[in-house]
């Protein structure tokens, strides 16, 4: 059996102790045992809301725009049907990202959680959802890092709403360059044949939704969709924490 504090006790801790918000550092006691970040980095998030491309996701000026393909999409060959995001890729969101992407602060996975769950049940209302499946790291990457950001982001969805997932469907054979510097197309051919589809029976014929941290130019999460239809998959929707524009 766990031993946890009772709530009078957990109180008095964070009224002696406060706890630090990870994004900002700043200490925020007395403002409720479930809040992970300061209400100040919550208000700073800025949420994704619609009009929207329907497409991809992409947030266009308010009132403008609504129910038409934007102009990349027009343009581009996606294989994935629907992209949705929580907010936009700036300020407090960045900076939980990378604590958490690159600093390795998990209890933010709880955070992240919260904000996936209202466009995860949009996106669920238009496209029954089968299976979720993490964008995989390739294998050097990840014995850097020591964990694949976006199976922790499927794994707490999975925990939360009962959708099952599936980690070792899809994997990362290439072991590509950095993508942050790379312009459209030279992130597309960076990336061109990255990824395999390891367990055939695991996708064939299902509603996947692919999880990831971050949506910036769709090369990887195209690529991604490109093979697992390729693999059998039936057809594949992408779900990010964030959207960078």
């Amino acid at each position: 059996m766990g031993f946890s504090f009772s709530r009078p006790f957990r109180w008095f801790l964070n009224l002696i102790f406060p706890p630090v918000c990870p994004i900002c550092q700043a200490p925020f006691g007395g403002q409720g045992e479930d809040l992970i970040i300061c209400p100040d980095c919550q208000k700073a998030i800025r949420p994704v809301r619609p009009p929207y491309c329907p497409c991809c996701g992409l947030p266009y000026p308010t009132g403008d725009g609504e129910g038409h393909l934007c102009g990349p999409c027009l343009k581009e060959k996606w294989y994935f049907e629907v992209h949705r995001t929580c907010a936009l890729y700036e300020g407090a969101l960045k900076e939980a990202i990378h604590r958490f992407k690159y600093g390795g602060v998990f209890p933010l996975v709880r955070v992240f959680g919260d904000l996936l769950q209202p466009p995860l049940q949009t996106l669920i209302e238009d496209y029954p959802v089968d299976v979720m499946v993490p964008v995989p790291l390739h294998i050097r990457r990840l014995r850097e890092r020591g964990f694949n950001q976006a199976l922790l982001l499927v794994r707490e969805l999975s925990k939360r709403t009962g959708i099952p997932y599936e980690e070792r469907a899809l994997a990362k054979i290439k072991d590509t360059p950095v993508q942050i510097a790379l312009k459209k197309r030279e992130r597309r051919k960076n990336l061109k044949g990255a990824f395999q589809v390891k367990d055939q029976e695991a996708i064939k014929g299902k509603a996947v939704v692919l999880v990831d941290d971050v949506y910036t130019t769709g090369a990887t999460v195209n690529e991604c969709s490109r093979t697992l239809l390729e693999g059998g998959a039936g057809k594949v929707a992408i779900l990010t924490v964030a959207r960078a524009i």
